[in-house]
């Protein structure tokens, strides 16, 4: 009987020994590659022939304050590929992007404008300071 005991004991076991491992998770397939989305084209193409110079003055508009001491000043842009230079009196400069209907927006910390084309004439506002002033250049 002791050989039965054995064999009871040990038939267990060698199932548990003889067994195969369990099967490898299944490989997932790779995610299928996705091309980058292309960058943009450019939207901002301004009006053609608005490059060169431009001239003329910032006025100050009707209705504003005492506080508005500058009545008047120069105002010279320069535009060149789309992009818009617009300087004022003592050298302040903004600059901007041209849209394709004409329009163009300049701003910094303590300034700001925008303006449209129309043909060899640019007008639009500025203001500084709580002054708002009308501008009005011409092509050179």
């Amino acid at each position: 009987m002791r050989p039965l005991r054995i064999s009871l004991f040990a038939l267990p076991a060698l199932m548990v020994a003889c067994a195969s491992e369990p099967p490898p998770p299944p490989v997932r397939a790779p995610a299928p590659l996705v091309a980058p989305t292309p960058a943009p084209s450019a939207i901002n193409v301004a009006p053609p022939g608005l490059d060169g110079r431009w001239s003329g003055r910032a006025q100050l508009a009707a209705g504003q304050g005492q506080e508005c001491r500058r009545r008047s000043m120069p105002a010279a842009m320069t535009v060149n590929g789309g992009r818009a230079a617009l300087t004022f009196h003592r050298g302040d400069t903004l600059e901007g992007t041209i849209t394709t209907d004409g329009m163009v927006r300049f701003a910094d910390a303590s300034m700001a404008a925008n303006g449209t084309f129309q043909g060899r004439r640019m007008s639009g506002e500025a203001s500084r300071q709580g002054c708002i002033y009308n501008l009005s250049l011409t092509q050179r």
